[in-house]
């Protein structure tokens, strides 16, 4: 299994925006083959900040989801919306 994070730095005032953006996306990877979980937190300290945590059967699966229309089409509308760059971080399982 492979776990996946995105930190996201939303604009304050894009935020509505952005959760346009990403429940569209979230939806659509909830029904890619391999996706066991695709969930979005908010930080609550720091508007603005969010988080998906991802959970794949495999890399393969995770790197299937990078070539979908839906994330390159979705992802780059939110990359608009930052104000800083997304931090991408992949785990494998080791126990």
């Amino acid at each position: 299994m492979i776990t996946s994070t995105a930190r996201d730095y939303i604009k304050p005032e894009c935020v509505d925006e952005y959760y346009s953006l990403i429940f569209e996306l979230i939806d659509r990877t909830r029904e890619e083959p391999g996706n066991i979980s695709y969930t979005l937190y908010a930080d609550s300290e720091h508007p603005g900040e969010h988080v998906l945590i991802e959970e794949w059967e495999d890399q393969a699966s995770l790197d299937a989801h990078f070539k979908t229309p839906h994330f390159t089409g979705i992802v780059p509308q939110i990359q608009k919306l930052q104000s800083a760059p997304s931090i991408v971080n992949v785990y494998s399982k080791v126990k």
